[in-house]
């Protein structure tokens, strides 16, 4: 047994949780958007930085290569060039002009850097590694100035026999990165260059200074050794090895790293205070969350309450109980509900009344014979099935097992199976036999599930359909017996000619015995084929009693032969495309009767036409694991009026001495119910004209099915 409970408890609970659940999860989404949003926002910031940072210093290279070129444009024709670009320009300190063999040919700086012209400078690295390689260009690495101990680096530019080599300070790009501060006043940007050297570093100029490799540290093995460019990693820092929170790019030209980072420490402090505060709010509103569940409940459970009682007075049969006014309309609404509730159950108590008199009338005089069973034990049954069984009473069924009646081949076909309809036998009291034909389906009474089994008898339905299958064959027959007739003309009259022959020379001593010999078996040969005639044509009217495999293509050219004789004396024309490896279950001489119907419709539409091509086309061929039979002709189609209705019994468009309407219909019985398959007609459209120039039979079977494919043979 269920054990009760407080709806009272359970709805102050279930209202308090609920408010618990929304407050916390709110508050758990907004911290967490606060993070993102926080992270996204110092994303933005380091990207945009990068990208100024990356664009400032691709300026600067750009600018350095630009002035050596116009220094290779303009050196032969202004000997004062050197002098002009370098006091004009403030991160250049000097400028070498060195010829083929590396020599010192013109320079100028601002300060004597003990260098003359005819200085040997071929064992540089600007000017041996340019004259090694392919490239027009060099930049070599960092180095710090003898001078002034600042980031210099080195340009050399190739121009015909000669070399160019910009000595250049990064005094103009360390100033333009210190513009950029995180909120600690601590500098964002460093930068490393192609071999991994600190080369600008505003918070530690120390490390520029010693020429710190920055290679092993996690700014390498874990952001730029593994991350792609503007990509956001946590890392720890070079010197204080406090987490950091960067990204980096790089500059192509040089291979320069420019890192980006904030101080991850100040982030989580920034972020933890305005997730106090979200705490504090989540708690505040919490508090009142269980005020307001509390007010509200108490209003509740006064009109609950009150309803309890007026439900109770209603149940003990006290209608007349006052009802007093709640907080809420919707309880109000409901207790007035009560009151109309008592005069509407004696008008509803009369109406089942008349609803079950009418149920029992109508379950009684349905012409359909029904049983209410449960687990196959009979349960209750309608008076039709009470006749048709041949019982007295209902009693004499009751309890009675489905078996009984059904027998045990049939009980699984009376199963619940949706709306499937089934066929068996039933067996009455006398010990008669009836075919009948209905479903089960589920039925809830009383909360109880029962079976529903409704049939009719179809036994007189059966053998209208047998009658209708012998009529069917009687008119193959004389169709087959044209046949013969056909068939048999110039073989007979080959024999009278032969032994006319025969008689007459003996007659007149002219008698060969070669001649003897050659005539005897002209006779004997067209006796066999005769013969053969007789053993095709008595095949064809043995009846079918089991299901057999068969190929598809020999039953075909079988009725293509019975048939030649009559297509032929029509002018009529057949062409096969066949697939010889179709073979399908079921009974071939009910499908060779269906082919002679369907070809004998055809020629039948010939005889009324005047066309003078006449064609039947058979095709045959695999799809979707099923057999396709198509009978193809060009004898002007069918009416659309009547192209429904080929397949009723007894129709037909025909003269009454040639047409009794029933092969078709047996077609579509032997092909769809012995043969589970489908059979279906369609017009030939000539799509120029748009009009109709003949028909389209469609047979599908299906391929090896190996089980009983109908219900019953005939």
């Amino acid at each position: 047994m269920i054990k009760s409970k407080s709806l009272k408890k359970q709805i102050l609970q279930q209202l308090i949780i609920f408010s618990l659940v929304v407050i916390v999860i709110v508050g758990l989404l907004s911290m967490y958007n606060l993070y993102t949003s926080k992270l996204k926002i110092i994303q933005h910031n380091q990207e945009q930085v990068l990208s100024q940072v990356e664009h400032e210093v691709n300026k600067f290279l750009l600018d350095v290569s630009n002035i050596t070129e116009f220094i290779a444009m303009n050196y032969e024709f202004d000997q004062y060039i050197l002098k002009n670009i370098v006091r004009t320009n403030a991160s250049i300190s000097s400028i070498l002009i060195l010829d083929k063999d590396g020599e010192i040919e013109d320079f100028y700086a601002l300060s004597n850097l003990n260098i003359y012209k005819g200085f040997d400078y071929s064992n540089k690295k600007y000017f041996k590694n340019l004259r090694e390689s392919k490239n027009k260009d060099y930049w070599s690495s960092i180095f710090l100035s003898t001078v002034d101990e600042e980031p210099s680096l080195s340009y050399s530019y190739r121009y015909k026999n000669k070399t160019i080599v910009m000595m250049i300070r990064l005094k103009e790009i360390s100033q333009f990165i210190t513009r950029f501060r995180n909120y600690d006043s601590s500098h964002m940007v460093r930068i490393l260059d192609n071999e991994g050297i600190m080369i600008l570093n505003p918070d530690s100029s120390e490390l520029v200074l010693q020429r710190f490799n920055a290679t092993s540290s996690e700014i390498y093995t874990k952001l730029i050794n593994h991350q792609k460019s503007y990509s956001q990693i946590n890392y720890k820092s070079i010197k204080n090895k406090t987490n950091e929170y960067g990204m980096y790019s790089t500059i192509k030209k040089t291979n320069w790293k420019i890192v980006v980072r904030e101080n991850y420490q100040e982030i989580l402090d920034e972020l933890n205070e305005m997730i106090l505060g979200i705490v504090l709010f989540i708690l505040i509103f919490i508090i009142f969350s269980i005020f307001f569940s509390l007010r509200i409940s108490k209003k509740l459970f006064k009109s609950i309450d009150d309803l309890q009682r007026i439900t109770k007075s209603i149940s003990d049969g006290k209608y007349d109980a006052k009802l007093e006014k709640t907080y809420y309309k919707e309880f109000n609404h409901l207790l007035k509900s009560f009151n109309k509730m008592q005069v509407k159950i004696d008008k509803r108590e009369e109406k089942l009344e008349s609803s079950l008199k009418s149920f029992k009338s109508l379950f009684n005089s349905t012409m359909e014979i029904i049983i209410l069973h449960k687990d196959g034990i009979c349960v209750d049954v309608n008076k039709v099935a009470v006749n048709f069984l041949g019982y007295k009473t209902k009693k004499d069924l009751i309890d009675k097992k489905l078996s009984f009646l059904i027998g045990d081949k049939y009980t699984e076909k009376t199963k619940i199976n949706g709306n499937r309809i089934s066929e068996f036998q039933i067996t009455t009291e006398d010990k008669r036999n009836y075919i009948c034909i209905g479903k089960t389906q589920s039925i809830l009474i009383n909360k109880e599930e029962f079976s529903l089994l409704t049939f009719i008898d179809i036994s007189e339905l059966k053998q209208k359909d047998k009658l209708l299958f012998q009529q069917s064959k009687m008119a193959s027959m004389g169709e087959m017996i044209g046949n013969i007739a056909h068939q048999w003309r110039q073989p007979l009259s080959i024999i009278t000619t032969c032994a006319s022959g025969v008689k007459f020379e003996k007659e007149f001593s002219t008698l060969s015995d070669e001649k003897l010999v050659s005539s005897m078996d002209l006779i004997v040969n067209n006796t066999k084929y005769l013969s053969s005639t007789i053993d095709d044509f008595r095949n064809f009217f043995k009846k079918d009693k089991t299901v057999v495999e068969f190929n598809l293509s020999n039953y075909i050219n079988k009725a293509i032969h019975l048939m030649i004789p009559s297509l032929k004396n029509g002018d009529i024309h057949i062409e096969t495309i066949l697939d010889d490896e179709l073979n399908v279950d079921g009974f071939p001489n009910e499908f060779l009767q269906v082919l002679i119907n369907i070809f004998n419709n055809s020629k039948d539409a010939f005889d009324m036409s005047t066309k003078e091509d006449k064609t039947i086309h058979v095709i045959s061929y695999k799809k979707n694991n099923q057999c396709i039979i198509e009978i193809k002709d060009n004898a002007g189609g069918i009416p659309l009026q009547i192209i429904e209705n080929i397949f009723d019994p007894y129709f037909t468009t025909k003269h009454q001495s040639k047409g009794t309407g029933i092969g078709l219909y047996m077609s579509h019985q032997i092909i769809s119910k012995h043969m589970n398959g489908k059979i279906s007609v369609k017009n030939n459209f000539n799509k120029k004209t748009n009009t109709i120039y003949g028909c389209t039979f469609v047979i599908t079977l299906p391929i090896y099915q190996s089980s009983y494919l109908g219900d019953y043979s005939i």
